[in-house]
């Protein structure tokens, strides 16, 4: 009887257990089916967010080309050419307020004299010869004598006439004179000074690239440490 009991519970406890895998699978399963439907769900979202994004893009870019033609319609000027011509005159001045010492100077001062001709009004106003001092070692700089130095920070191009891609600009330069390095880390506190010049841009954007011509010195030099 004890035995037949037994068999009895024995078999009881595998109906159970039998019955307890059974609903875990089909938990499992369950959760399978949500979870793969949930990576759908993703996924069909994650589709349409980058197709609204494109669109957006798309819808952005369609804008400003419609700027910009209004803008050229009205003015008869190309903004993009106009950036074009900013960074080509922010390249070409660079060099006349950004050096370091007295061979950098005289190096500007020849470039811009080979460039724009001799007693052109940019040089003459920006770039006047570096005095030499006499010493028992030879001349000495005086630039290098005061170790003077000079940093464009800033330039602003603002056009003034247009014949077709033939653009009259004028350009406002910032640059500080100091006398280390260390000194651009805080230029807040070095005294500023500002070159206003004129200049033409010209030729094709797309082959021969643009060009600066016809510069020349709309106000005088200055700064509080002229060289």
């Amino acid at each position: 009887m004890s035995h037949l009991k037994n068999n009895r519970t024995l078999l009881f406890s595998l109906i159970g257990g039998t019955i307890a895998l059974v609903l875990v699978g089909v938990s499992l399963l369950g959760h399978v089916s949500e979870k793969k439907e949930l990576e759908a769900q993703y996924a069909d979202l994650t589709s349409d967010l980058t197709s609204i994004e494109n669109t957006i893009l798309e819808q952005q870019a369609n804008l400003d080309d419609e700027k910009m033609s209004s803008v050229k319609e009205v003015t008869g000027l190309d903004p993009a050419l106009i950036q074009t011509d900013s960074q080509e005159a922010s390249s070409y001045f660079e060099q006349a307020f950004n050096w370091k010492s007295g061979s950098d100077y005289d190096e500007a001062r020849t470039r811009y004299i080979e460039s724009l001709g001799e007693g052109n009004a940019f040089t003459e106003t920006y770039l006047p010869p570096d005095t030499k001092i006499d010493t028992d070692d030879g001349p000495l700089s005086y630039i290098d004598f005061k170790g003077i130095k000079a940093s464009m920070s800033n330039i602003h191009v603002v056009p003034m006439t247009a014949e077709g891609d033939r653009i009259r600009y004028v350009a406002f330069v910032q640059y500080f004179m100091h006398e280390d390095d260390s000194d651009t880390v805080n230029p807040e506190a070095l005294v500023g000074s500002e070159a206003i010049i004129e200049f033409t841009a010209a030729g094709d954007a797309a082959t021969d690239g643009r060009r600066i011509t016809e510069v020349t010195a709309r106000a005088g030099f200055h700064s509080r440490q002229d060289p």
